[in-house]
């Protein structure tokens, strides 16, 4: 079982510019993540990783080039009342800045985000409403100041977590960062 995991890991890794498959979740899904890739869908192969283990932890896992929120939005519109909960969006980079949007558009039309998660946004710092928890993990190491800005209405809970052992295209690759996002999933779904 071991070595299947790391030869799924690793071909992930490699085919970060392709379309992501990714194992079937046994059972019933514990709940609903898209993920989103960065900047040409290549630099960020942790995201890849992230969304392999969430679907081996049994959650409804997908992670997409952040070019696609638009349509994700309209898929978990489109679920309704039979989108899995809790529900979350994660994303690094350009796709930490398409889940803020992605989660913005969402709350408009009715329906809240449970938990987003941005690895290193990369332009899109305004955090609008529609999540009821945010992380934003975030690295120091550069001169771009990469922060949350929570809109005026904003009501949800926002936690900013600095990371100084990283750079920009090394932060979404984190594991203990990784565990971190699934451990806040289960504590989420353990509470409601």
């Amino acid at each position: 079982m071991i070595r299947g995991r790391r030869a799924m890991v690793a071909s992930l890794m490699l085919a970060g510019c392709g379309p992501t498959r990714l194992p079937p979740v046994n059972g019933q899904a514990k709940g609903r993540v898209v993920v989103f890739r960065g900047f040409v869908n290549f630099f960020s192969t942790g995201m890849n990783i992230l969304a392999a283990q969430l679907r081996l932890a049994g959650w409804d896992a997908s992670v997409h080039n952040h070019v696609e929120w638009e349509a994700q939005a309209g898929a978990a519109l489109a679920a309704g009342p039979a989108l899995a909960r809790p529900f979350a969006i994660v994303g690094h980079s350009l796709g930490a800045d398409t889940a803020l949007r992605m989660s913005g558009r969402l709350r408009q039309e009715g329906l809240a985000t449970d938990l987003l998660v941005t690895f290193d946004p990369h332009i899109l710092l305004d955090l609008p409403r529609g999540a009821r928890r945010v992380v934003n993990f975030y690295q120091g190491n550069e001169t771009i100041d990469r922060v949350l800005r929570p809109a005026r209405d904003f009501d949800g809970a926002l936690e900013q977590r600095r990371d100084d052992r990283h750079w920009h295209l090394s932060i979404d690759k984190d594991t203990a960062l990784h565990a971190e996002v699934l451990r806040m999933l289960e504590a989420i779904r353990a509470g409601s």
